[in-house]
């Protein structure tokens, strides 16, 4: 990803370099619409949303439309049986997507809690051991801030259908999120405090959450990703008017310490 520009094109990080920057990386992709959410099914595909309302899949390097929700998707996973979960800004929900009869069926799964619409989800992980989906609830950029933290994290019980707010309303604009290897720990961006929280996520439902992170410059972080090894990967937005880089930092799994800055430069 390039934070300072993530729409027009996807990048791939060659993840096995020296403490140094640049990063090493090469473009798969690029389109002149915005894209977020680069994520593979359980066969490999790459896949992309686009707030366009659009569901890219990776061709030889192409771009294709693999269907439509008609709002603005900016994430999405995929079950292990092919079906996907999108998270849509527009809709104010979380869709299933699911073929039947050759037919692709979208349908709402998440509108609202507790009879409130949600402001509009953002990011979402799939825990197959818990059985749960987490997803934040930012709404646009600046819907929830420093001023009205009242963005949220929410897990959704897949065994029963059940939305379980994590951390109800006091968030600034919450963003990416991603679970450590042993699914038992999930990690937040909280963009406008430009900070990443830990949840720690027990076998009794119970949730702690603590500070795990606290960066400084730039924005606040947006997107992360763990590697198989439990490194943190955490790209850090920022406007093109105060920053001509994209930056990736690399943060230790266990002391949350930054181990790797990476300069994405295009």
């Amino acid at each position: 990803p390039k934070p300072q520009n993530p729409y027009s094109a996807g990048y791939k990080l060659n993840l096995n370099m020296a403490n140094v920057s640049p990063a090493n990386y090469e473009k798969l992709f690029q389109l002149a619409v915005p894209l977020y959410c680069p994520t593979e099914d359980s066969d490999g595909n790459l896949f992309a949303v686009s707030t366009n309302g659009d569901v890219y899949q990776v061709n030889e390097g192409q771009m294709e439309v693999a269907f439509s929700t008609g709002g603005q998707p900016t994430g999405l996973v995929f079950d292990q049986q092919g079906s996907s979960f999108i998270a849509d800004l527009a809709h104010q929900a979380i869709l299933s997507q699911t073929v039947i009869d050759n037919r692709i069926e979208i349908t709402p799964v998440i509108k609202d809690f507790d009879g409130s619409a949600l402001k509009g989800p953002n990011s979402m992980v799939l825990s197959e051991k818990n059985n749960s989906l987490f997803f934040t609830d930012s709404g646009p950029l600046g819907e929830s801030s420093l001023e009205n933290a009242c963005g949220s994290l929410y897990a959704i019980d897949l065994s029963v259908s059940m939305l379980k707010p994590i951390i109800f309303g006091k968030l600034a604009h919450p963003c990416g999120v991603a679970l450590n290897p042993s699914e038992n720990v999930l990690y937040v961006a909280e963009t406008l405090k430009n900070r990443i929280l830990r949840v720690s996520l027990h076998s009794s439902g119970v949730y702690h959450t603590s500070v795990f992170h606290q960066f400084s410059g730039r924005l606040g972080p947006t997107a992360l990703a763990v590697s198989p090894t439990g490194q943190l990967y955490v790209a850090r937005f920022d406007f093109t008017e105060c920053s001509k880089n994209g930056v990736i930092s690399v943060l230790s799994g266990d002391s949350g310490a930054v181990e790797e800055e990476l300069l994405v430069q295009d």
